[in-house]
């Protein structure tokens, strides 16, 4: 049988599905795949103006870091973003109205960070990272967002 369900419009505009608050749960896989750790991530996220984004990010415990706060401005040409800041050089791109992907290049895990992120439904975020140093893979993560509250 076949469900009818309705996620309402999708935006025109890119990156407006990250807008909004946003609780979740990182978990962290070593490169075998086994669990390490999971930790709790607070989001907020919002526009600055008509071209660039705030990305507020508290890990709660990043792996191998420990506490992290990221505040990073983040602009936006057409699909593709970028950002630079102390902790991170950052660019993605929309892929789908529901499918982004970044590039990452953290001097917080000293590593270049793959995330990609699927939003399986208007409130629900999911992001597929992959995390390398020197070549070769040091961490996966998986991690999980509901949005509890909209712009």
């Amino acid at each position: 049988m076949s469900e009818s369900r309705t996620y309402g419009p999708v935006s025109p505009r890119p990156y407006q599905c990250f807008m909004g608050r946003w609780e979740g749960l990182c978990k962290s896989f070593s490169p075998v795949g086994e669990f390490l750790e999971s930790s709790a991530v607070h989001m907020d996220v919002y526009w600055l103006d008509d071209e660039t984004w705030h990305l507020h990010e508290h890990f709660e415990n990043l792996y191998g870091v420990g506490e992290t706060v990221y505040d990073t401005p983040i602009r936006v040409e057409a699909k593709r973003c970028f950002a630079h800041s102390e902790q991170i050089s950052l660019e993605g791109a929309e892929l789908t109205p529901h499918n982004y992907v970044f590039t990452i290049d953290s001097r917080v895990s000293n590593s270049i960070v793959y995330n990609n992120h699927y939003f399986l439904d208007p409130d629900t975020r999911r992001i597929l990272t992959h995390k390398v140093r020197d070549g070769q893979t040091i961490l996966f993560q998986v991690q999980d967002f509901a949005r509890i509250m909209r712009p």
